[in-house]
């Protein structure tokens, strides 16, 4: 049995994203594809457009086997953070052969010499490294000054993503082998909408999706956009909690995850300019702070996200369970071998297994908890978290 894994967010589900299952099963014969996704709260710093439960259903009805929750901390991390959480878990699976991931460039061999440099010349701590922060560039800035070999490399988004996901194989020693497909389509975050483009990126349909403009994005969804029975969000919906944890949070931001304390009081200055989640991400924006990483540590102190990185990477060597979202019926075999193989409970009912999880499971599957009680009462979705049913498709 052969597996391969992909991380993911799905934000939202596109024909990109089939056509890479698509690709994964042609050029590399798996039998299986596992999908590690985001939750309800994405990388970006944001809510995702749609639940977990409904992107979980748009990936197993085309081409997933199964989906995994990426735990909180670890979605909404650093690139560094979310590589290796992800990385990890799937190792500790005990079971997959091959990472796949989108890039721009498409070279494997180039992006594990660029990741070896990186490993050893490029981290955050280095001393040429951290003269360039000095001088005020950006961490990803000062990588390119350092590397302008690489610069095309690290410019590009899904390269970066690549690079951190080679490195934390690397890191943990991982049998699991590497595997890119070129990039087809628009870039990552062209938000353009561009109806003769062969795929769309998410940006530009989440941007036509919340402007009203889903009905064109349809060729570019993999099912029936109409038949969604739950509204889109973007980041201006959670705008009124955003503004209510900013003032109530203040004193403790020294304690928020990756929240510096130069950004902290950037904030606090702001936030008499408070408007709504985009444009005060835009205003505490710099130099020295790109609108990702404010961001993200908005949404850190919205969801109460407490820990260094290095408390939570920790962490992540202390979970003992997973929680599963949703499989397909004609992949049990695939859940039988993950239970037999994996150094991970598998976790299918949170409540009949709660108890007898040990600490640190049970501080991710809590942050999980209030996050997604968070984003369903925004939404307006009434099940309450760990009563919802898991998410089982039957081949037609």
């Amino acid at each position: 049995m052969s597996i391969a894994a992909v991380i993911c967010e799905y934000n939202p589900f596109h024909t990109g994203h089939k056509y890479q299952f698509e690709k994964i099963r042609e050029e590399l014969g798996v039998d299986y594809i596992i999908c590690l996704m985001s939750g309800d709260f994405v990388q970006r710093g944001e809510p995702a457009i749609y639940s977990k439960e409904i992107r979980t259903r748009h990936a197993l009805e085309n081409g997933a086997d199964a989906v995994f929750l990426l735990p909180l901390s670890y979605a909404c991390g650093s690139a560094d953070l979310f590589s290796l959480g992800a990385v990890y878990i799937l190792n500790k699976l005990n079971c997959v052969d091959y990472l796949c991931f989108g890039s721009e460039c498409g070279d494997i061999t180039l992006l594990k010499e660029c990741a070896q440099r990186l490993m050893t010349e490029g981290s955050v701590e280095s001393p040429a490294i951290q003269r360039l922060l000095k001088e005020g560039n950006t961490y990803p800035k000062a990588r390119c000054i350092l590397f302008p070999e690489y610069e095309y490399i690290l410019n590009q988004p899904n390269n970066v993503l690549a690079l951190e996901y080679i490195m934390a194989i690397n890191r943990l020693h991982s049998n699991i082998v590497p595997y890119t497909l070129k990039r087809e389509g628009q870039s990552y975050d062209d938000a353009a909408f561009d109806e003769n483009a062969e795929f769309l990126s998410a940006t530009a349909l989440r941007k036509a999706i919340l402007t009203g403009g889903g009905t064109s994005a349809k060729k570019f969804l993999p099912y029936d956009f109409l038949s969604i029975m739950e509204r889109p969000i973007g980041p201006n919906a959670v705008s009124g909690v955003l503004f209510y944890s900013l003032i109530t949070q203040q004193d403790n931001y020294s304690s928020i995850l990756e929240l510096s304390p130069d950004l902290a009081d950037r904030i606090k200055n702001l936030l008499p300019t408070f408007k709504n989640f985009t444009t005060f991400t835009e205003e505490v924006k710099s130099k020295n702070y790109t609108y990702s990483r404010v961001s993200r540590s908005l949404l850190h102190i919205m969801l109460r996200l407490q820990g260094s990185s290095v408390f939570h990477k920790e962490r992540l060597f202390k979970l003992t369970g997973i929680r599963l979202l949703g499989f397909r019926e004609a992949s049990s075999a695939l859940l039988t071998k993950i239970s037999d193989s994996s150094g991970l409970t598998i976790i299918s009912k949170v409540p009949a297994v709660y108890d007898d999880l040990d600490a640190a499971t049970k501080e991710m599957l809590d942050e999980e908890l209030f996050a997604s009680t968070l984003y369903d009462k925004n939404k307006g979705i009434e099940t309450p978290e760990y009563s919802k049913q898991l998410i089982i498709v039957k081949d037609k």
